[in-house]
């Protein structure tokens, strides 16, 4: 718990992109932002939560003008998912704004804590797949 609460993504104003964002928000446009066109369905895997969350999230990410839903040319019972230019805009701030707060809290450790760091997060990376 402390561990989350100290990096405050728990909460959308705390989400580094000057806009008040959702942790899975900020997924989804992260996921859209290097793979899309995608399906709901391959959102919905990527991110590890049901259909029916995605596409509440999607909804969402519509009203702001992020997403949009297009159908498939060659199977128009599939909707494909795209980021708009304003979509593709907060993505790229997104991106930015967590590459410099990843800077920032990197700067705070001594080089051997960073590779212990690097070194403990794979780890824990494995663990959590493997479960």
């Amino acid at each position: 718990g402390e561990f989350l609460q100290a990096l405050g993504l728990h909460r959308p104003d705390q989400v580094p992109t000057g806009f008040s964002l959702s942790l899975s928000e900020m997924f989804a446009l992260m996921a859209l932002s290097a793979e899309a066109p995608m399906s709901q369905q391959v959102l919905a895997e990527q991110l590890h939560l049901e259909k029916s969350t995605v596409s509440r999230l999607i909804k969402h990410l519509e009203r702001r003008g992020w997403v949009k839903r297009v159908r498939d040319l060659h199977d128009t019972r599939i909707l494909r998912l795209h980021l708009s230019d304003a979509g593709h805009e907060a993505a790229s701030r997104l991106a930015r704004s967590l590459a410099e707060r990843h800077q920032r809290l990197l700067a705070e450790l001594k080089p051997d804590e960073q590779e212990a760091l690097a070194y403990g997060l794979s780890a824990l990376v494995r663990a959590l797949r493997a479960v």
